[in-house]
This record gives structure tokens, C-alpha cells and sequence, in this order.
């Protein structure tokens, strides 16, 4: 005796066949695509090993890579991908080699010297993009940034913070602000300036304060007594906010990420800061010596 299947049994059974495929897609579409570990994704640590601060030639189109400290993690100048120049812009840009010192060099690190100088040479992708001349710039791996958006930035000249951010600023530190004025300020409301506190009976301090809403976060410069050279060397005792420049200014999960130029007498330091906490840590730092 043969068994055999109700028509009905039939129709039920292609049914839910048909249906379970559909389901079956439905969730593989929606499973959102991620890339390394998920507790790794999108965190927006920024590593020193991702990044390589440089600056541009007389044309703007040639960028040349800084060697850092060689007893520190460097990136492979082949993985840099992208560069991230004021105010938080990005262009693409490709390897080309590592160019040696030549002999004509002067030791400056700027656009007059650049063909002289020694580092990793690199041209900007699209002869139509064009960068500053002498600029100082951030270059950056394919993921360095994963995670993180540019905040738009505008630089201010005579700005300063309000009466109310100032008190706060005193009351966290715990000390008199004698000067201070406005770097830069984002359009979701951020202010970044600067800071100098009365001395009292400790060393000179100055800070780098990113204000925002109830956030304070600091970057501390502790000067010294020397009147010709607080700060920097041959600063003439003088620090403002005028001394300083913003690559760029980034948000991702970790917080607030900083591209600082501090310029001084005899050259520029470039850090890059991101928030851990309430407080800055330094993720990469190189600086040019441009003494003329």
C-alpha cells in the first residue's frame, strides 16, 4: 500500500517553505555589516600608529610624511591613505617614496626646503585638489578616523569665552585666569581656546580648554621661570591664543579628538588629542623647525 500525501499537506508544506525563505533573507539583509571584533567597532580610539603628521611644498599637491621618533610605533607610510588638513577637510592622497636629505638642505622644514628635507613623500590624489602652500597637515590610515565625524570648525581671532565659562574654568583649576582667549569654535557649539592662570607661588600655567555645554576638558602647559623663554624658546615670556591652530576637531563615542599647531619662534609642535575622560591624553606629537 502506497502512501500518499493530502493535496492539502501539500500546499501547506510549500508554504511555510516559501516562507521560511523569505524570512531567511529578510534577516540576512538586515544584519547590519560590521568590520573587526563588534566590541571593537566604531570605538573611535585613535592609535599613533595609524597617523603621520607632515606638510605641503610650494604647489600644495606634494605632501612630505615627518620621521618620527624611532624608538616609537610608526605607521607604514604605504598604509596612509588620506590627508586632513584645516579646517577638518580630507583629500586623498598616495605613496610615492622615501625621500632622502640631500645635501643642499638648510635642516628647515618647510616648502622652501622641501625637496631638500628627508621623509615620505607623498602627491595628493586629483591634480584639481590643491592644498595651502607650507602647510602642516595629518596623515592618516583608511580606518584611523572609523567612528569619528568632523565637527565644522571656524577660527576665531578676538574671540573670548563668557564670564560663566571663565568662572568655571577658575574653579577647576583652582586659580586665577589672568589671560585667555578663543582658538577656534565648532557649529554644534563647541569653544576651544586658551588659558593663562596667575602664577602664584607655582610655575606659569597655561591650558588648551575645549568648552562644551557642562564639559571642561584640559591640555596643560606648565612654563618655567625663565622670563625670555616661558613656553618656548624665545617666546619673550608671552603666551595667547593667537599662537595657536586647529587641524581639526573630531567627535566619536571616546569624545572630542584634536589637531593642535602650536606655533613658536623657532617652529611649529603638532599634536594630536583625543579626550579619555575628562581629561586629554596624546596620541601622536612631531613638530617642524622653520627658524628662518
Amino acid at each position: 500500500m502506497k502512501f500518499q500525501i493530502p493535496p492539502s499537506l501539500i500546499s501547506l508544506m510549500l508554504s511555510v517553505a516559501v516562507f521560511a525563505s523569505f524570512t531567511t533573507v529578510s534577516a540576512a539583509q538586515a544584519a547590519p555589516k560590521t568590520s573587526g571584533p563588534p566590541s571593537a567597532a566604531h570605538s573611535g580610539e585613535l592609535k599613533g600608529n595609524e597617523l603621520m603628521f607632515g606638510y605641503t611644498d610650494q604647489t600644495g599637491q606634494k605632501i612630505l610624511g615627518l620621521l618620527g621618533d624611532p624608538d616609537k610605533n610608526h605607521p607604514s607610510p604605504k598604509t596612509l591613505t588620506s590627508v586632513i588638513y584645516a579646517p577638518g577637510k580630507q583629500f586623498g592622497v598616495s605613496y610615492v617614496k622615501h625621500q632622502a636629505r640631500s645635501s643642499k638642505s638648510n635642516g628647515r622644514q618647510n616648502a622652501n626646503n622641501f625637496i631638500n628635507d628627508e621623509g615620505e613623500l607623498f602627491k595628493v590624489k586629483n591634480a584639481a585638489n590643491k592644498l595651502s602652500s607650507d602647510a602642516s597637515v595629518l596623515l592618516a590610515t583608511k580606518n584611523a578616523f572609523q567612528g569619528h565625524t568632523f565637527l565644522s570648525l571656524k577660527t576665531v581671532h578676538k574671540g573670548k569665552f563668557s564670564s560663566k565659562t571663565v568662572q568655571a574654568i577658575e574653579k577647576a583649576k583652582n586659580r586665577k585666569v589672568v589671560n585667555h582667549g578663543l582658538v577656534a569654535t565648532t557649529a554644534s557649539g563647541a569653544e576651544i581656546g586658551l588659558v593663562e592662570f596667575a602664577k602664584g607661588g607655582g610655575k606659569p600655567l597655561a591650558s588648551l580648554v575645549l568648552a562644551d555645554k557642562n564639559l571642561l576638558l584640559f591640555e596643560d602647559f606648565i612654563g618655567n621661570n625663565d622670563s625670555q623663554s616661558t613656553w618656548r624658546v624665545d617666546d619673550g615670556g608671552e603666551i595667547s591664543a593667537e599662537n595657536f591652530g586647529l587641524l581639526f576637531v573630531s567627535r566619536s563615542k571616546t569624545g572630542y579628538a584634536l589637531g593642535v599647531e602650536w606655533y613658536g619662534p623657532e617652529g611649529t609642535n603638532l599634536t594630536v588629542l583625543q579626550q579619555k575622560g575628562s581629561k586629554f591624553r596624546v596620541v601622536t606629537e612631531n613638530g617642524r623647525y622653520q627658524v628662518p
